[in-house]
């Protein structure tokens, strides 16, 4: 391997002294869960396209992308330009509608199918709240339907039967509903019915023994929240049809989708139009607190008459849609090359993987919609939320750490994923398939010989 990627790990001084620092003060050290989880924390400094460094000067190729948003890798000139002139000329925050609100929402409209008007909000999670409430406000009904393994944000409304503990989650046929996490209140669960991904005839059945109860379906149109599980053929379109037919609204999350598998999003992959759906993550490239939500006129109308409550001091600040306009400008007039560039690079890496286990005898699984894609260490193809669970999560995180060892980043849990950006070059591929040999090596061929 490269010099500059060979370093000891042990050299973490000044990585362990500012988290000794952040934990005194910030509750585990960190402000979101999904970054608690790693074994080896690491404290970054500073990045630049597809790597970033921490604060003992290691340098990382970045699969991860900040969990999704950072489509054009890290401090992206025109986005960055753009949030600068904003706040240098215009300001941060303006108490009254601006011309942003307009250039950013026309472009999301031009962009996503089906989609007539948008409200602006600061996250995903809050874009789903704000959906799923005007789907009940239109509907008069209050439950909704959700696939295990779909996460939807962590309010107490959306926190359900992410990776429920199996003996309490019910059959895969008839999932029960369960909190993610304490705090969470019970009767929380007595407002969603839970379905399996991918099972047809299960959600089907669902859908028509709960139509007179069910506001909405919400659904990941590609599951990204349990690794990367591509929809089986025809099964949003099944969605479309099934939701239609028994009267209840279909709600797309597009939140990680959105604006990164194509510029209109999975429903534009697809073919398929959702009647409200909520993004974030790439809609802002990079710039935190860009999220939104929209639909068709007649649902949306709801919110413009106020017979909604959706609010938000910062919804719509004049920096984030400065940011949201320029990404979406790049998008629209760079879309074949950025697509194309996204989908080759994930598919080089998806390929080298797969060559290197095998080359290794072991058994894996890589899934991929685009650029978004998780392997699995498993002998069986992943489908569902639980075949994902019943990969070799140990292994893999055996597997990541070998690899953040030696300067590739991506998250260490399999139920994450990996991003590509439109930053990375053959040459960080060619670097991580090195690494990637010498990590599968070291995982499985010590198992092999203990």
């Amino acid at each position: 391997m490269n010099a500059r990627n060979a370093r000891s790990t042990d050299q973490r001084a000044q990585t362990e002294a500012v988290l000794d620092r952040c934990r005194s003060v910030i509750a585990g050290g960190e402000s979101s869960a999904a970054r608690l989880s790693n074994p080896r924390p690491i404290v970054m400094s500073h990045g630049s396209g597809a790597h970033f460094w921490d604060v003992d000067g290691k340098e990382y190729i970045d699969w991860c992308a900040g969990y999704g948003p950072l489509l054009f890798g890290h401090r992206p000139r025109e986005v960055t330009a753009a949030v600068v002139r904003q706040l240098q000329e215009g300001g941060a925050l303006y108490t009254f509608a601006h011309e942003l609100d307009y250039e950013a929402g026309r472009r999301i409209c031009a962009a996503v199918p089906g989609v007539d008007l948008v409200r602006f909000c600061n996250s995903g999670t809050e874009a789903t709240m704000a959906a799923l409430r005007l789907a009940r406000a239109a509907t008069g009904r209050n439950k909704y339907l959700k696939f295990e393994g779909h996460y939807h944000g962590w309010s107490d409304v959306t926190a359900l039967s992410t990776c429920p503990p199996l003996d309490q989650a019910g059959s895969e046929r008839r999932p029960r509903a369960v909190p993610v996490k304490a705090g969470i209140p019970d009767f929380m669960t007595q407002g969603v019915v839970v379905a399996t991904y991918n099972d047809f005839e299960g959600t089907e059945a669902l859908i028509r023994e709960h139509r007179h109860e069910l506001a909405a379906v919400i659904a990941e149109p590609v599951a990204a929240n349990s690794g990367v599980i591509p929809p089986l053929p025809g099964w949003n379109q099944f969605l479309r049809q099934v939701t239609r037919e028994n009267d209840v609204l279909l709600i797309f999350d597009e939140v990680i989708t959105g604006f990164r598998v194509a510029l209109g999003g999975a429903q534009e992959l697809f073919g398929v139009q959702a009647d409200l759906t909520t993004w974030g993550k790439a809609l802002g490239g990079g710039i935190p607190g860009a999220a939104a939500f929209g639909g068709r006129r007649e649902l949306m109308e709801m919110e413009a008459r106020g017979e909604v409550l959706h609010a938000g001091t910062y919804a719509g600040n004049p920096l984030v849609l400065a940011a949201m306009v320029a990404t979406l400008d790049t998008l629209a007039t760079e879309r074949e090359r950025i697509y194309g560039h996204l989908a080759r690079i994930g598919e080089a890496v998806c390929a080298g993987l797969r060559k290197v286990c095998t080359d290794e005898g072991v058994a894996v699984q890589v899934n991929r919609v685009g650029g978004l894609w998780q392997l699995f260490f498993s002998s069986t193809p992943v489908t569902s939320a639980r075949e994902a669970r019943a990969a070799d999560a140990a292994r893999y995180l055996a597997f990541q750490q070998e690899m953040q060892a030696r300067g590739i980043y991506f998250h260490n849990d399999n139920l994450e994923l990996w991003f590509a950006c439109t930053a990375h070059t053959d040459q960080d591929v060619a670097r991580t398939l090195e690494a990637a040999e010498e990590a599968i090596a070291a995982v499985y061929g010590g198992a092999r010989q203990s």
